[in-house]
């Protein structure tokens, strides 16, 4: 499969050169470009260049925010390098005390670089920190298999690295590990544990309203996701005979969930580039950009989340184990919660993330929140302007409010 991927990539340079250099000659052509059939065939150049071409893992790119009307530099820096992730940090330029964010990205198939938007709005008042997990094909086979209990582990390492009073957001798939991170560490009496925890959009118990991402993993064995989707990385990479989940399958896997509205998106950009509506045109080059930058996932952990996850739902049964240890929700006392979803998700529907507090049984009831957000699907609860102006300000209000060296709750 990834022999087949490569080799149709690479039999496909000619055709995108020949479109990159189509589409720079009609750009530099003023006559052409002043008419429609000139900057419909100049964006269809351009749209077949950038779908097909192999695209790289992203940068962040936040060098600066504005705050209070002020322009201010960030700096972005690596804390900690584990084999499957960094712990990245963003500081702003005369830092000073604010409430420590530890955003866990998802590895299902994105990069962290995703939640760029979530990141630049959570450092205008904090001391943002972020998973920015690699994509396993880079990763050498002598670094061991990455688990669910790899995974935990890690967060485990970063919350004592960042140290004590960190609040902890979990965007989509993590939702089901920061729960699961607050109970093992509230148990264990854990000094770094959690001020907050704050899933968001995440399949804490996909049974409550079941998306096709849920019937899906209903519908089939186990064994039937390892034939159809799993591979083994080819020479060329520092991943070279490791059996992963490759990114372009999860990719097609994407867009087949949704295909009217890419197909959609595409007619907008071609009308957007007839006439000549810069904004739109610039908004779609970004948000493809990162959506078609994907990563490889360790098989291992693929297919234990299609298990523990998606089909026997080991968290809400409270039956998920650590390294041998049982994970009981019921040992979250002290980690305040703060649940998030979309009105019109339909990945993780409206009901699955929010399943998480009647799980906290022993959480304090002035400790929860719940917060949906009207109008919006998926990506809506983490990114674009009514994260901005609405999401983001429950989050900031609920951060401060359990912040123990700010808070007004303690």
């Amino acid at each position: 499969m990834y022999a087949l991927h490569d080799s149709a990539s690479y039999l496909m340079e000619p055709i995108r050169k020949f479109a990159q250099l189509l589409r720079l000659h009609l750009g530099s052509n003023m006559k052409i470009m002043d008419v429609g059939i000139g900057r419909f065939t100049e964006g269809l150049a351009d749209m077949y260049e950038r779908s097909t071409r192999r695209v790289q893992k992203p940068e962040f790119n936040i060098d600066q925010v504005t705050v209070d009307g002020e322009n201010i530099i960030v700096y972005q820096t690596t804390i900690l390098k584990k084999p499957f992730c960094h712990l990245v940090r963003f500081t702003k330029e005369g830092q000073r005390s604010e409430p420590k964010v530890l955003i866990i990205a998802p590895v299902s198939g994105h990069f962290a670089t995703l939640l760029r938007d979530t990141v630049k709005r959570m450092v205008l008042r904090h001391d943002v920190y972020i998973t920015d997990w690699i994509s396993v094909r880079d990763v050498p086979a002598a670094a061991g298999n990455f688990s669910l209990d790899e995974y935990l582990s890690y967060l485990i390492d970063f919350m004592h690295k960042i140290g004590p009073n960190t609040h902890v957001m979990a965007v989509c798939q993590p939702a089901v590990q920061v729960m699961a991170l607050a109970a093992l560490m509230d148990e264990a009496d854990d000094p770094c544990m959690p001020a907050t925890i704050i899933p968001m959009g995440g399949p804490i118990d996909p049974r409550v309203k079941k998306t096709q991402v849920n019937e899906l993993a209903e519908k089939h064995s186990l064994s039937w996701f390892e034939k159809k989707f799993l591979t083994r990385v080819p020479a060329g990479y520092d991943g070279e005979g490791r059996r992963v989940y490759p990114g372009f399958v999860q990719l097609t896997a994407f867009i087949s969930m949704n295909p009217d509205a890419h197909y959609k998106a595409h007619i907008q950009y071609l009308e957007d580039k007839i006439f000549n509506n810069e904004a739109g045109i610039e908004k779609h080059k970004i948000f493809y950009d990162e959506y078609l930058s994907v990563l490889d996932m360790d098989d291992i952990y693929y297919l234990e989340t299609i298990e523990k996850i998606f089909q026997t739902y080991e968290l809400p049964r409270n039956v998920m184990k650590y390294k041998g240890q049982s994970v009981d929700l019921r040992n979250i006392r002290r980690c305040a919660l703060l649940t998030l979803e979309g009105e019109k998700d339909d990945i993780s529907a409206p009901g699955q993330t929010f399943a998480a507090h009647a799980l906290c049984k022993n959480l304090p009831a002035d400790m929860h929140a719940h917060y949906l957000q009207p109008g919006v699907g998926h990506y809506g609860v983490f990114s674009g302007s009514k994260w901005r102006s609405q999401v983001a300000p429950q989050v900031e209000n609920f951060i401060r409010k359990f912040d123990r060296e700010r808070g007004s709750y303690f």
